[in-house]
């Protein structure tokens, strides 16, 4: 069977998903992305209603006989339901966000809640159990994006360090985009930085991500180093003893998973989706979310008791091999390609 597969939205994993998938299908599935630049040219997708983009896709689908169509953003979906319309061809969806999706917002009827689409993979089991309650459930499927060590092996090959973070400090790290997201939790990380300070010295914290200039104010007498946002983020992990996520809604953070492949434990808060992409208690520990006192606590508990750290750490490869593997991932895929 052919499988058309918009470009918009489509990141690196998908991409591997798609590769392997084929590969995978013994010949069974071919996939035929297409977009700008890509080898079935089209123009970008710049809307849920693009009638542009839609006969572009069209006329795509009709000249590889597409047998079914994906889309990795709501665009895209709703893209690709214009441009089938009137032929039996399926149409697959993916959400990976959170973000509630209404009854009475007529946008979600051209492309989550169309009657045409014929499944949606969720990125998490909290997103499934939203959308269930607007989409029957036969329609829906939970695939949490994978995770290769070897995608880590440039940054544990040079990892690198920020200014004045040494040997010796207990080294922290948060790793993302903060700057107008105040539910990332940067503040109540700084927060609960400046508790730990407080009664002891030695921590440092590097944060590699754009922030906003509120909080590098706020932590100007703290031991935090501020890294702007850079394709060499994953680069600082390793070396790290411990990656905090403290966002209070984040739905399945890809930092996490590079933070343990890299050999970092974590501490994430207890929120939906983040909290399943670690182990509690063996590779990683759960805090309340909001909380700078339950982030200190659980940073000072294994600050003084190294050698539970230290087996936290040495079992999060292991756990990213196992519970993130991208081969079981795109077989998952080829079994809801392949089986209508």
């Amino acid at each position: 069977m052919t499988l058309v597969v918009a470009s918009h939205g489509l990141d690196a994993i998908t991409r591997d998903m798609l590769s392997r998938a084929e590969r995978l299908s013994g010949g069974a599935l071919r996939v035929v992305i297409a977009g700008p630049g890509e080898a079935a040219e089209a123009p970008e997708i710049r809307s849920k209603a693009d009638f542009r983009a839609a006969k572009a896709y069209r006329r795509i689908i009709l000249r590889e006989r597409a047998d079914a169509t994906f889309a990795p953003s709501t665009s895209g979906l709703a893209t690709m339901l214009w441009a089938t319309m009137g032929t039996r061809v399926r149409n697959i969806g993916y959400r990976g966000t959170q973000a509630k999706v209404r009854r009475s917002d007529p946008t979600n009827y051209l492309a989550l809640l169309n009657p045409r689409v014929s499944h949606i993979v969720c990125e998490t089991p909290d997103i499934a159990e939203a959308l269930g309650h607007k989409i029957p459930r036969r329609k829906l499927s939970v695939a949490t994006k994978p995770f290769a060590l070897e995608w880590v092996d440039g940054a544990l090959a040079s990892p690198l360090r920020a200014e004045g973070v040494g040997d010796n400090d207990f080294r922290l790290i948060y790793v993302g985009v903060s700057k107008g997201r105040p539910h990332k939790g940067l503040r109540t990380l700084l927060d609960a930085l400046r508790l730990l300070v407080a009664d002891d010295d030695g921590y440092k914290l590097t944060v590699v991500g754009d922030a906003d200039e509120a909080d590098m104010v706020f932590a100007a007498d703290l031991p935090a180093s501020f890294v702007a946002t850079t394709p060499d983020a994953t680069r600082y992990l390793p070396g790290s003893d411990l990656y905090i996520l403290s966002s209070t809604r984040d739905a399945s953070p890809r930092t996490v998973r590079e933070a343990q492949a890299c050999g970092v434990a974590c501490i994430v808060t207890d929120i939906p989706g983040a909290r399943d992409l670690i182990e509690p208690g063996r590779t990683g520990l759960l805090v309340a979310p909001d909380s700078p006192e339950a982030i200190a606590e659980a940073i000072r508990t294994l600050r003084r008791n190294p050698g539970v750290l230290s087996e936290m750490s040495a079992r999060t490869r292991p756990y990213i091999q196992e519970r993130f593997d991208p081969e079981a991932y795109a077989r998952s895929f080829v079994n809801l390609f392949l089986n209508p």
